[in-house]
């Protein structure tokens, strides 16, 4: 009975330890992964890869939801995940280390949006990793615009404003807003996040007839079917690497790869007036690379003509120094307007 015990009390510590340490046991997973260039070995080795033979332990994967097979790591069984998180970790590394510094840039502004959105995943926060590499004005093939790479027709349903003064997709703040309405409808109609990411990029419609086809609503299972695009049947498995990738950078050997962007504290500054912010730079001593860095939405240096309430997105800092400032740019802004209009009206008034 004593050794009952015993081995009962260590099989109990030792599911615990499996449960909270799966890492440690998953050793030869991430051997799999120690190259930094890309080779056709490598590759091999990755596909065949057996969880079963060659780790001491891995996570099930079955009937799990994709986050949770994400974050237990059991879903590095699927052979296409295993493929991408080889192929970023080698041929894509470049790619793989902008986008991870860029995403200290914008993701603490990112993170504020998503706590007001307690419904939405917070790994969905990383799906600019894939669209854009985190960078809000990267430009697709097929013209998709933004850190979450909307093309025209889908901002326009989603009411955001592309003019001569503006390009809210990449505005950091309304196209996330924007993505989080977008993928919240997704999920409520297709009911499954693995589904809905997969519309997001290759549309409603192709995910609703790949299901007809197939009468499955397993993501895996529609990806095998061939009934979607390739660009779509990749997009969950390449998401799904480079969450992993992020969420456990030094296990994959990439940590000391990254230079980490000093972090800044942003906060919001409104105008009263249109104003050039090249001039708002000289007056108030603000790097003219930072406002475009936070309001990327810009077409010109000009703000909107109806700036009443326009919003700019500053540090902290720069913030202060906006403020102190304040009176003596206003004031120079309501001279240009009224010099403006009066050389309108009189234009002898040159000569």
């Amino acid at each position: 009975m004593k050794y009952v015990k015993s081995a009962f009390i260590l099989f109990f510590v030792a599911a615990l330890f499996f449960s909270r340490n799966q890492w440690v046991f998953s050793l030869g997973l991430f051997e799999l992964f120690s190259e930094t260039q890309y080779s056709g070995n490598g590759l091999k080795k990755v596909q065949e890869f057996n969880p079963e033979r060659d780790t001491l332990y891995l996570p099930g994967l079955e009937n799990k939801k994709l986050f949770e097979s994400i974050e237990d790591l059991s879903l590095c069984r699927n052979d296409d995940v295993r493929k991408y998180i080889y192929l970023y970790l080698t041929s894509g590394r470049e790619y793989l280390i902008k986008s991870i510094e860029r995403s200290y840039i914008y993701i603490d502004i990112i993170n504020d949006i998503m706590k007001k959105n307690p419904d939405i995943p917070s790994e969905v926060t990383l799906l600019p990793l894939l669209e854009s590499g985190f960078d809000p004005n990267a430009v697709s093939r097929s013209n998709a615009v933004g850190l979450w790479q909307f093309l025209q027709s889908t901002s326009s349903y989603l009411d955001i404003k592309s003019n001569k003064w503006v390009e809210e997709r990449r505005d950091i703040e309304k196209s996330t807003e924007a993505a989080i309405r977008h993928l919240r409808y997704l999920n409520r109609t297709l009911r499954s996040w693995d589904l809905a990411l997969a519309a997001y990029n290759g549309g409603e419609g192709q995910i609703r007839r790949a299901i007809d086809r197939t009468d499955s609503r397993n993501i895996w299972d529609l990806i095998k079917s061939g009934n979607l695009t390739k660009e779509t049947s990749e997009y969950v498995p390449r998401y799904a690497a480079l969450v992993i990738i992020y969420n456990n950078q030094r296990i994959f050997g990439i940590e000391g790869d990254i230079k980490i962007p000093s972090k800044e504290k942003t906060e919001i500054v409104k105008l009263n007036y249109q104003m050039n912010i090249n001039q708002l730079s000289q007056k108030c001593g603000i790097d003219p690379d930072e406002i475009r860095r936070y309001n990327p939405e810009l077409n010109t240096p000009l703000t909107p003509p109806s700036s009443e309430n326009y919003t700019l997105r500053l540090t902290s800092d720069s913030a202060k120094k906006f403020y102190l400032n304040l009176g003596g740019l206003y004031t120079g802004i309501v001279a240009y307007h009224q010099n403006y209009i009066l050389t309108q009206l009189y234009p002898e008034l040159l000569f």
